[in-house]
């Protein structure tokens, strides 16, 4: 198949309601370039913090227009996935990532709260997300990503063979689920949009910002019309995005990957039924990272494939779908003859341990980074970055020692040079002692 039905999101509304754009010359004491949920997440908790301060967000197109309004709509509560690669026999380093995975989880509940309490239409639902196993090798790679997921808290249960038939409709031989919220990311995006507006943030949307650069008045954000916005501090929640700017501020090396995805049309019960009797969300525990869940009865399927740029032609890159398709069909032919509804991409910044970057920038203490979320984990701590930020910016005042625990353990984060060691022995020792 060559012919997708390319959008830019399928969550998408089809009219998008937007604020004014940024024009001539603007102030605020804090200014946040990105509309995301780190953007959102950011000036959010800055207002709850300090309700009279200043903030204004910029965003180049609309709320939500990036990978926060493109992903599959997973709220993981997981610390940076890379993280469970590490030394779990040294009882600090694992306290320090139990802790972060608990961190995680509060703040997933205090959000759905929110969620429920504000009526945010967005399908908020704890579920659980299942990995099935296909062979031995990976039914071994399961129990050892149990026995890890387990130690830091997360509640897991595994399934045997007899059960997988309910839960997945390709040939599974084994599972292991574990706990997640699903949502539809855009409509929550836009829900935590009126939430910032309700706080007088003023956001400016389709300002694509070219330039960021050091002033006598403080940092001054310059639009591609030449409109300006200056701010006494700057926070960058821009990710895969955030080289196209110019800016003199130090920005650490990353990568950027992409996401495809593709939403089938709506599917009769029988169909749905073949897929999960469940509609339990699936997922492989390989290293193709193949995921899917059923949404207003359509299949969203999903996985990363290469590196790539935050580009249009990327997010239509075709050999990228086909491979996605196939890998779909190789799992459930029998949706051969179903139509596609949906196909879009998206990218993601990735950092080398996998943790977000959160930090004033070295050679710029006034531009604070909140960028980096890509992998397992990016959404959910996307969603308390703010919490993260603030004391960065409000550098007077109560200290908020959960935030500057984190803070220092993701700057810390490194990748774990044995971890892959360390898994295939684990995985080896499953297989043959189970």
């Amino acid at each position: 198949m060559t012919d997708f039905p390319f959008n830019t999101s399928y969550w998408f509304d089809s009219q998008i309601a937007t604020s004014p754009s940024l024009s001539g010359a603007q102030f605020a004491d804090v200014a946040v370039v990105g509309g995301g949920f780190a953007g959102l997440s950011s000036a959010h908790h800055l207002k709850s913090s300090k309700p009279d301060l200043s903030v204004a967000l910029v965003e180049a197109k609309h709320i939500g227009f990036g990978a926060s309004g493109r992903n599959a709509g997973w709220v993981l509560s997981l610390p940076p996935v890379h993280w469970l690669l590490d030394d779990f026999d040294d009882p600090r380093r694992l306290g320090d990532i139990r802790w972060t995975s608990q961190f995680c989880r509060n703040n997933i509940v205090q959000l759905g709260r929110w969620v429920a309490n504000e009526a945010i239409d967005c399908a908020w639902t704890p579920s659980r997300h299942l990995l099935a196993a296909r062979n031995l090798l990976e039914v071994a790679a399961l129990r050892w990503i149990m026995q890890r997921y387990e130690a830091i808290g997360q509640h897991c249960e595994f399934f045997e063979k007899e059960k997988m038939t309910r839960l997945v409709g390709y040939p599974a031989i084994a599972g292991m689920a574990y706990e997640f919220v699903s949502v539809q990311p855009y409509r929550l995006a836009r829900g935590l949009r009126q939430r910032c507006l309700d706080q007088d943030v003023r956001i400016y949307e389709n300002t694509p910002i070219q330039t960021i650069r050091s002033t006598s008045r403080g940092v001054q954000l310059i639009a591609a019309d030449g409109a300006t916005l200056t701010a006494e501090k700057v926070i960058l929640a821009t990710n895969a995005y955030t080289n196209s700017l110019m800016l003199d501020a130090e920005i650490p090396a990353t990568s950027t990957q992409h996401t495809y995805m593709l939403a089938t049309e709506p599917l009769k019960p029988d169909m749905l039924d073949r897929i999960s009797q469940t509609r339990t969300p699936f997922g492989d525990p390989a290293l193709s990272f193949y995921i899917g869940r059923i949404f207003e009865n359509r299949l969203i399927f999903n996985g990363i494939d290469r590196a790539s740029r935050a580009t249009p032609e990327d997010d239509r890159h075709l050999p990228s779908f086909v491979k996605l398709h196939r890998e779909m069909l190789r799992r459930f032919p029998f949706l051969e003859s179903v139509s596609l509804a949906g196909a879009w991409g998206g990218a993601v910044q990735q950092t080398p341990s996998d943790a977000p970057i959160v930090r004033r920038s070295k050679s710029n203490p006034n531009v604070i980074l909140n960028i980096g979320y890509g992998g397992g984990s990016g959404v959910g701590m996307a969603l308390l970055s703010g919490q993260l930020t603030t004391g960065l910016v409000l550098e007077r005042g109560p200290i908020d020692n959960d935030a500057q625990r984190l803070r220092t353990l993701l700057a810390n984060s490194r990748f774990p040079r044995m971890g892959p060691v360390r898994a295939v022995f684990g995985v080896l020792r499953k297989m043959v002692f189970g």
